[in-house]
Formats: C-alpha cells, sequence, structure tokens
C-alpha cells in the first residue's frame, strides 16, 4: 500500500497476485486444485497480471513529501505520503529508494515554512536512477533557504553523494526568474501548473485531502468570465468539488494567492488557507541518560538487594500527649 505495487489494480487482480506470490497454508496455490483447466487459465490470468504489474513503474501515483536533510541522515523529521499521512524517516529513506525513477521535485521555504521557489531536480546522487518518463510516482524535497545558504557554504565532504542535489538547487534558487506565463491563454503552464500544487498541496476545499497532484487547476474566476490564467487566480480543486463550484451553487474567491473563500449556497462563508509547506515541528527533546532497554533481564541475587530489607522505624522522641482531666464529682448530671 505505500509503496503503489497495487495502485490502479481491482480487487481479483491483487488477490491473484497474492495468491500467485505467497500460495495457501500448505504452499500450493487455491486455484491450482480446481481442475487442470481451471488450473491452466488461473495460471494464465496471473502470468498477465504479474505481466501488467512488471510493465508499470513503481509507485505509480504516489507523492512523498520529505525534507532533504532528512534523507542524507542530518535530522529525523517525518515525511508525508500526500493523501495518506505521516511516515517515519526511516520508512521515507527506504521508499526514496523503492520509487527509483520518479520525478523529483524541490520546494523552498523562508523561516515559516511558506513557499519562496519551487522547481524540479536536475541531479540524482551517486547510484541514483534517473528519472522516468512513464513513472507517475513524485518525491518532493523540501528545503528552509537558510538551511539550503548553511549547506552550499559548508564543507561539501558532509554533504556526500547528496552534494550534486544541494549545488543544483542553489544554483537554481539563486537564478530564479520565474515567468507567469500568458495570463491570456487557457490553461498554466507546467511550471505554473507545478506552483500551484505545491503552494496549495491538496484540494482547497474545506476538508478535502485529495492530494494536489490529482485535482484539477481551476481558476477561481472561470476564464470564460475573463478570469486570468496567474498564480493568484488559480486552485487545486477535486472533480468532486470543481463540480460542487460549476453545478452545486457553491462560489469560490481567492482574495490573494493561497487565501479561498468558499461560500455554500445558504450564504455562509468558509475561509481556508493553504497550510505550510514546512510543519513548524518541534525540535527532539534529548533524552537525559541511554534508552531504557525493552528486555530487563532477571535478578538472580534479589534476596541481596537492600530494598528488601526491614529497617526497625526512628525512635519517637515526642513527648507523649497529656491525658484529659478528672472530672469532678460534685458537678451537676446532666438532664437526660
Amino acid at each position: 500500500m505505500t509503496d503503489g505495487t497495487y495502485t490502479g489494480l481491482d480487487d481479483a487482480t491483487i488477490l491473484q497476485r497474492l495468491r500467485a506470490t505467497h500460495g495457501n497454508e500448505d504452499g500450493v496455490d487455491d486455484t491450482a486444485a480446481e481442475g487442470d483447466e481451471d488450473s491452466g487459465a488461473a495460471e494464465g490470468t496471473r502470468a498477465a497480471a504479474d505481466d501488467r504489474a512488471q510493465r508499470r513503474p513503481a509507485g505509480r501515483g504516489m507523492e512523498l513529501r520529505v525534507r532533504l536533510s532528512t534523507l542524507f541522515g542530518r535530522d529525523e523529521y517525518p515525511a508525508e505520503l500526500a493523501g495518506w499521512g505521516p511516515v517515519h524517516a526511516e520508512l521515507a529513506r527506504k521508499l526514496v529508494t523503492t520509487l527509483g525513477g520518479a520525478q523529483w521535485r524541490f520546494a523552498i521555504t523562508d523561516a515559516q515554512g511558506q513557499l519562496l521557489h519551487c522547481g524540479s531536480s536536475r541531479a540524482r546522487p551517486a547510484g541514483a536512477p534517473t528519472c522516468m518518463a512513464s513513472c507517475r510516482a513524485i518525491v518532493e524535497l523540501q528545503i528552509p533557504a537558510t538551511t539550503l545558504g548553511d549547506l552550499t557554504s559548508g564543507d561539501p565532504e558532509e554533504l556526500g553523494s547528496w552534494g550534486p542535489v544541494i549545488t543544483d538547487l542553489d544554483h537554481q534558487y539563486t537564478s530564479a526568474q520565474r515567468s507567469a506565463g500568458d495570463p491570456t491563454r487557457r490553461f498554466p503552464s507546467a511550471a505554473l501548473r507545478r506552483h500551484i500544487g505545491i503552494r496549495d498541496r491538496s484540494c482547497v476545499m474545506i476538508g478535502c485531502r485529495a492530494p494536489a497532484s490529482s485535482t484539477d487547476t481551476d481558476h477561481t474566476l472561470d476564464h470564460a468570465h475573463g478570469g486570468a490564467t496567474v498564480d493568484h487566480n488559480l486552485g487545486t480543486v477535486c472533480r468532486h468539488d470543481h463540480r460542487l463550484k460549476h453545478d452545486g451553487g457553491w462560489q469560490l474567491h481567492q482574495p490573494q494567492p493561497g487565501l479561498f473563500h468558499w461560500i455554500s449556497r445558504l450564504g455562509h462563508v468558509y475561509p481556508l488557507h493553504t497550510r505550510p509547506i514546512i510543519e513548524p515541528l518541534p525540535d527532539p527533546i534529548p533524552r537525559p541518560g541511554p534508552a531504557a532497554p525493552l528486555f530487563v533481564r532477571p535478578d538472580g541475587d534479589w534476596e541481596k538487594s537492600t530494598i528488601w530489607d526491614d529497617t526497625p522505624p526512628e525512635a519517637d522522641t515526642k513527648p507523649p500527649p497529656e491525658s484529659p482531666p478528672e472530672p469532678e464529682l460534685h458537678d451537676d448530671p446532666p438532664p437526660f
């Protein structure tokens, strides 16, 4: 589920692949016991499914968002599988290797995690596969501008095989000249569409988690009504919510880039501001000592432990309390 192997396959094909790979408890494929004709047909179906899976690029439709500093081991911040949720740093590094020829994008942010510049990386670490046109997966490399400057001015030996990637990102950032393209054209350019997708992160409808890579690039003010094809009039809207806007009576406004106001048919306004590229996470809390072991070996000399000593209590040095005075016999008896 996390490497995209079964993306686009129906349930029957997934079950056939699982049976062909693992078999049943007896080590025999369930479909092979139904007779020679059935088993032959099932074997042909499995072979066709495996052949389609081998031609299918790994990670089809996946999008992994991870800090660049996490990939080369400088920190352990979690990554994110778009539309699914966070994954820990070790799994993120494995997924980058599994995705292989995915398209590598980068997002350079300010100190608050907001997007400053984005693009496609032209470099890979030594030994990493190059981008494949047939691979639909995306790896988004996130890095603050200050961190990029520190890495560029530091010792190149510390970067290891990631040195060419850092150099490429720094060159693209320092020489950035993003063109807005032709605002009168119907469809945005590839660079502008990529910028909108990275800025918005997901569908901009309230509560929708559809990743931006699977949404429509929508004109907030429709192009047919004079809306320009520029960043402050574009947003990522999934097909369902796109129809909600055009056919469902909802309205959408974008007062500033990345700030969307949805207005329902009842007139209620629901504002949404796109979240930062890099979420503000606290630094790990340092442990005061070594981590506690998962398994503690039994102590054979527990009888000698002082925790079981029956130490007598210390002597009480306080004086005893005074006894109450004796009642006088000549007092009147109570009236009851």
